[in-house]
């Protein structure tokens, strides 16, 4: 992937050159998102856990149903249920506009995936987890311990 930087983002540049001096991320976000947007946002980073038979998943994606299918499937192996279950396309909730959007795509999956794997950590010191980005259909963060 090559190098960027936020400044590549048409909207964030647009934006801070019209400004004297220019503005930064910080004032940026102050002037576009709502305390609910940054809230649920920090939601998608640091997501609620909760461990069923040994399986550490996120709140959100836990159905009894839905678990039990890939729990008796995957003979209860704890790491394929998880891989399964754990999982955030970033192109369901975004739809990048330009190359530039789509690299920033990338490296915000980096960052989600990074943020996972610290919040899973502090909630189960005990464990070791595996948090990746795919492609599978987009930028992908997938976590299994």
């Amino acid at each position: 992937m090559t190098e960027f930087h936020s400044n590549d983002l048409p909207e964030f540049r647009a934006w801070r050159e019209a400004l004297e001096p220019p503005g930064d991320a910080v004032s940026f976000v102050a002037q576009h998102v709502s305390v609910t947007a940054a809230y649920l946002l920090a939601e998608v980073f640091f997501p609620e856990l909760v461990e069923v038979h040994g399986c550490i998943l996120l709140a959100k994606s836990y159905e009894p149903a839905n678990f039990e299918d890939w729990w008796e499937r995957s003979d209860g192996d704890c790491a394929a249920v998880e891989r399964a279950l754990n999982h955030l396309h970033l192109w369901d909730i975004f739809e990048p506009e330009g190359d530039a959007e789509e690299r920033a795509l990338g490296k915000l999956a980096q960052r989600v995936a990074l943020a996972w794997r610290c919040n899973a950590e502090e909630n189960f010191p005990d464990r070791t987890f595996v948090v990746e980005v795919t492609d599978e259909y987009g930028p992908t963060v997938v976590m299994s311990s």
